[in-house]
């Protein structure tokens, strides 16, 4: 059933940039020779970021001739914005962390997208064993959007990564996004802690020695609870591991949409079998580049909720689309239809933001 859906989205064939090119090569080539072509690609990449060439870099970054380019892509962009290694030197690299936040509870109430104490957070990691090698470690207290870490400048960021000094997080400004409640729903959002770690060159960074969640996570969580608590809301945070910039956000965007639709789904089930029985499924993907599961029932017609899976270009769909088809499984969800592309429907209820 799910190989009748097509994936909505459009790729640019016609007018591929030297970029594309080469990370549609790299999506083509084997794995032996993926290693070799990461590292030309990364290397064009750092070339033209020092140069002043951001724009190009972010316009092959939109129109990409595949989804499995994209992912090249953005693979040799993260290796770009890697510190090369000293011997005996230091390097400041810059990561985000993302966070899941489930949020329900009073109307009009809103989260605040400021952590109080950002220093409990470090001293939480530096007891973990999770700073590792660092001499300096700094962490934002902005739980800021994901157009705040994706607008952050590829220049700046590059140029950071060829520093000595303590300066990282002092040259961009990262808002704090408050988190706003949904009256009588839990909701999902997308949130970031950014930071910066003072490393040498050849050691491992705060990515690598915070890797384990495992070490840290339920302590993270519970900390986040306590400091962003709210009258009359419920929270749950939900951190995942560092990432470097590039990598931090498509994972985060990917996790939040995935975690929405189980929520989405958990409740609209609920709610159906409460009172209809077990709903009508219709998986359609739209014209807007998105998925879309709507929930309706054949006894009542008020009954009807839409989540909307929207795909970024370096989404994989077939995986998006057996994940759709897993949880509806687990479920026990019987009645699916599926129909490839639709017009838009505007009306339809948007994902995690």
């Amino acid at each position: 059933m799910p190989n009748r859906i097509s994936d909505p989205r459009r790729f640019d064939q016609g007018s591929r940039s030297q970029l594309s090119e080469a990370a549609a090569e790299i999506a083509a080539a084997s794995p032996e020779a993926q290693k070799r072509l990461l590292s030309r690609l990364s290397r064009r990449l750092s070339t033209m970021l020092e140069q002043g060439g951001e724009i190009g870099v972010r316009e092959a970054l939109r129109n990409p001739p595949s989804p499995s380019a994209c992912r090249a892509l953005l693979q040799a962009l993260e290796l770009a914005l890697a510190p090369n290694d000293r011997d005996g030197g230091v390097s400041v690299r810059i990561f985000a962390m993302p966070v899941l936040l489930v949020v329900g509870g009073a109307p009009a109430a809103r989260v605040s997208g400021v952590v109080p104490d950002a220093g409990e957070i470090r001293s939480l990691f530096e007891t973990a064993g999770a700073l590792g090698h660092c001499r300096n470690f700094g962490l934002s207290n902005a739980l800021t959007g994901l157009g705040s870490v994706e607008t952050i400048p590829l220049s700046t960021l590059h140029a950071i990564s060829s520093d000595e000094q303590w300066d990282g997080l002092g040259r961009f400004d990262l808002p704090p996004a408050d988190i706003p409640v949904t009256a009588n729903q839990e909701t999902v959002h997308l949130r970031f802690l950014v930071g910066a770690a003072l490393t040498p060159g050849d050691a491992p960074g705060f990515v690598e020695s915070a890797g384990d969640i495992g070490l840290w996570g339920v302590s993270l969580t519970q900390l986040l609870g306590r400091q962003l608590a709210t009258q009359d809301v419920s929270l749950l945070a939900i951190p995942r591991p560092p990432r470097g910039i590039v990598s931090a956000a498509q994972e985060g965007w990917y996790v939040a949409r995935e975690l929405g639709f189980q929520l989405f789904l958990s409740n609209a089930l609920r709610q159906a079998r409460l009172s209809v029985g077990d709903p009508d499924v219709m998986i359609t993907t739209s014209s807007d580049g998105a998925i879309r599961i709507r929930l309706t029932s054949p006894f009542d017609d008020l009954f009807d909720q839409t989540y909307v899976w929207p795909l970024s270009p370096a989404d994989e769909f077939d995986e998006i689309v057996a994940s759709i088809f897993a949880f509806l499984n687990d479920a026990k969800v019987e009645r699916i239809e599926v129909q490839s592309t639709t017009e838009t429907i505007s009306d339809a209820k948007l994902g995690p933001h």
